[in-house]
């Protein structure tokens, strides 16, 4: 049997894990050289890679190995590098079928990393061009991987159509963005903007919105916080927070830019734009909608707020999804207002989705009805992807 506990189950996050020279693989050939370290180079974080690429080879030729493996796939184990189908087109098939997901968001993990940490703007674009060759070519043998495109936006508006449109033509219907523009730079929310935002629409894709993804240098928890006479908990491989204070900024950024999306009237001039906030938890959601209504209150006769003509809280029902951590109370978000927002994610293969997201949820939806953990589970990924949800089902 599948993990999936019923069958029309849709997946908003999901990861491939990225081999040291994958991305090279797939950049121009002068963009290659100039490439980050996978990694920063460190040796620790190389040799867990080189380990699990050694299990992959003993799974591949061992039949014993692999039957064990997949009837462990789930567990702790079997995480990150680790994981089935981690970054093996072939054995992600094999992964998908274990899992019993209909479909699912693919996103980047250690090459988005490497892309990002480039100097030199010229070597930003052709990384991310890269990155999204090789999120194609991992995605296309199996409908249920639905991947998606980084789109640097802070590299400006012309950068970004190119890319979008490459990313097209490779067919990737979910272009991951930034969320902060670089010091100095105009706001997403410009009107020189409007053409990126309006090609989106135009297209039907969708925006992703994810953790790392932030494009500018803004830190929501100041280091002063951290001179406190404290050890510090060692920060792991991945993009999850490294402590409790950072788990509660997690946030910060994905909700200053939505408030600007809506304050500034990009979600009034293109009502189709369609935005899923991943991995950035969702128990934020209903107070920060409160608290957008009551900005827009206090504000709307000390600027100009005339471009947003419904109440704020509108726009986030109308054109926002988000994901929530496994564990968070789903039945509390749904009953609060939520119910037409959230989205079912597992995180796999990463560490922070646990051995059970889905048990996980299940433990906080006594009383959920039907209608509504349809929507949870499927529902609302249908509204988020619009017509482009070609996968099984």
């Amino acid at each position: 049997m599948p993990y999936a506990h019923r069958p029309d189950i849709f997946d908003a996050d999901t990861h491939m894990m990225e081999t040291p020279d994958w991305v090279a693989r797939f950049a121009d050939p002068d963009i290659r050289p100039r490439l980050a370290p996978f990694l920063d180079g460190r040796e620790d974080g190389l040799k867990t890679v080189t380990d699990a690429l050694d299990g992959f080879e003993r799974r591949r030729t061992d039949a014993a190995v692999r039957a064990e493996a997949e009837a462990q796939f789930m567990t702790m184990r079997h995480k990150g590098w680790n994981g089935l189908g981690a970054f093996d087109a072939d054995e992600r098939r094999r992964a998908n079928d274990l899992l019993g997901f209909q479909g699912s968001l693919v996103f980047p993990t250690s090459a988005f990393n490497q892309v990002v940490a480039a100097n030199e703007q010229e070597v930003l674009l052709g990384g991310a061009r890269a990155l999204n060759r090789g999120m194609s070519t991992f995605c296309a043998g199996d409908p249920r991987n639905i991947g998606t495109a980084y789109i640097p936006l802070g590299a400006g508006p012309d950068a970004a159509l190119q890319l979008i449109r490459e990313s097209i033509g490779s067919g990737l219907r979910v272009m991951l963005i930034d969320t902060i523009a670089p010091d100095g730079a105009r706001s997403f929310t410009h009107p020189d903007y409007d053409r990126v935002w309006a090609m989106i629409e135009g297209e039907g894709l969708g925006v992703a919105l994810h953790v790392g993804a932030n494009g500018g240098s803004y830190n929501p928890v100041p280091a002063s916080f951290y001179s406190n006479g404290q050890a510090l908990p060692s920060h792991a491989d991945g993009d999850a927070p490294r402590d409790a204070l950072s788990y509660m900024s997690i946030q910060y950024n994905a909700e200053l830019f939505l408030a600007a999306m809506i304050f500034d009237g990009v979600l009034e001039r293109f009502p189709g734009l369609r935005i899923a906030v991943v991995e950035l938890g969702a128990s934020w959601i209903i107070s920060w909608m409160k608290q957008l209504d009551q900005a827009f209150r206090a504000f709307r006769r000390l600027q100009d707020l005339s471009q947003v003509r419904l109440q704020p809280s509108d726009y986030v029902r109308r054109q926002i999804k988000v994901t929530p951590f496994a564990g968070e109370d789903i039945g509390w978000l749904i009953a609060s207002g939520a119910e037409d927002i959230l989205m079912f994610a597992s995180d796999y293969p990463h560490h922070e989705g646990t051995d059970d997201p889905i048990g996980r949820f299940e433990r906080t939806m006594e009383g959920v009805g039907e209608v509504a953990r349809a929507k949870f589970y499927n529902g609302n990924f249908r509204v988020f992807m619009g017509r482009y949800l070609v996968c099984a089902g």
